[in-house]
């Protein structure tokens, strides 16, 4: 896609890092995401879901309970937003259906992909799943949604302080039509909207598509009841400088080197997404660090019953669970994060947590 950006920039000047990523992951025929065998072990990068069958079990088992405290309501949705090829889903409606096979029989898979490829796969993976390409045409009912490293790859913004003012960072070509970074020369329109508490930073990122799509799916699960549950990098007080990134073969690159041939993502603002949905007035617990939750879950329990029936996989499955809960792994990077519609005594995973 290098030869794309290099047009685009000759015929209408700098790009910013938001048109740069949406053309890089999503454009039909190019687009990263549109690629095959782009997640997992033989990839360029690999979700939890795909690391042990335990993380999407868990899952699916937290909404049963919350599904139960809110006295079973009708009908019940089961929501991905961008479900990668579906496993996560599958683990779910399987854990579902051991602990309560009449909600395996009426609850309804849904998938929110704009990736025809990652559709396909789903669809393999579910046969009974649904798919919708756009968030505002899912249908109505009690939605227990989840979005695991979904908002990363959002499009954001980025804005570099110069003297006191907030310029929006571009993507030019140089002389030897190399893809570089400059700024505008005038302060950004935007500059009024960054959130205070990021502007101790040198660079901030801002992504309007997360706080649409927020806005959006809490209040729909504030209006026909539901559970939103959010895990993703988390952006933390160290991020001064940004976190726009790349990844290739499970190793960072420069994020203009490869464009439409690598992962493209930003560590997501759970401060933003927390205040939004508290100006919302739903309920808000966490954000908490992804091993706290899953052993608040019980994958130390799950991961001894696993060991138990497979003595043969002890090493594996050892090796799958340190990956998850890890301080050095997935552990500390990743955060989870639950919104719902009615206040309940205690959501799975998130005890004691405000």
């Amino acid at each position: 896609m290098k030869e794309h950006f290099i047009k685009k920039i000759k015929l209408q000047g700098p790009i910013t890092i938001s048109d740069y990523m949406s053309d890089c992951l999503l454009a039909p025929n190019t687009g990263y995401y549109n690629r095959e065998n782009v997640i997992g072990s033989k990839g360029d990068f690999i979700t939890s879901p795909e690391i042990s069958q335990i993380f999407g079990e868990l899952i699916g088992l937290s909404f049963v309970d919350y599904w139960y405290q809110c006295n079973k309501p009708h009908p019940p949705l089961l929501i991905d937003i961008g479900g990668g090829k579906g496993t996560m889903m599958k683990d779910a409606l399987r854990a579902i259906g051991q602990v309560d096979k009449n909600l395996s029989k009426v609850i309804q898979p849904i998938f929110i992909e704009t990736s025809s490829v990652l559709s396909k796969q789903q669809k393999f993976n579910i046969p009974e799943s649904k798919s919708f390409n756009d968030i505002n045409n899912i249908p109505n009912g009690f939605s227990m949604i989840y979005a695991n490293e979904f908002f990363d790859a959002l499009p954001i913004h980025q804005f570099i302080k110069i003297n006191d003012n907030w310029h929006e960072r571009l993507i030019d070509i140089n002389s030897n039509n190399e893809l570089h970074f400059i700024y505008n020369k005038k302060p950004s329109p935007y500059e009024n909207i960054l959130p205070e508490y990021l502007k101790k930073n040198e660079i901030i990122e801002f992504s309007p598509a997360i706080i649409n799509i927020i806005n959006s799916l809490v209040k729909k699960i504030l209006e026909h009841g539901g559970a939103f549950l959010i895990i993703d990098y988390a952006l933390d007080k160290n991020d001064n400088y940004g976190s726009f990134q790349a990844i290739k073969n499970h190793k960072y690159i420069n994020p203009l080197f490869a464009p439409g041939e690598c992962d493209l993502s930003a560590k997501v603002d759970f401060t933003l997404i927390r205040n939004i949905a508290k100006d919302l007035k739903a309920n808000v617990y966490g954000p908490i660090k992804q091993n706290k939750f899953l052993k608040n879950l019980g994958i130390d329990i799950r991961c001894n019953q696993l060991i138990k029936n497979n003595p043969d996989k002890k090493d594996l499955i050892l090796n799958d669970y340190h990956r998850l809960t890890s301080k050095n792994e997935m552990g500390s990077l990743f955060e989870a994060m639950l919104i719902t519609s009615d206040k309940t005594e205690q959501p799975a995973g998130f005890i004691n947590v405000q």
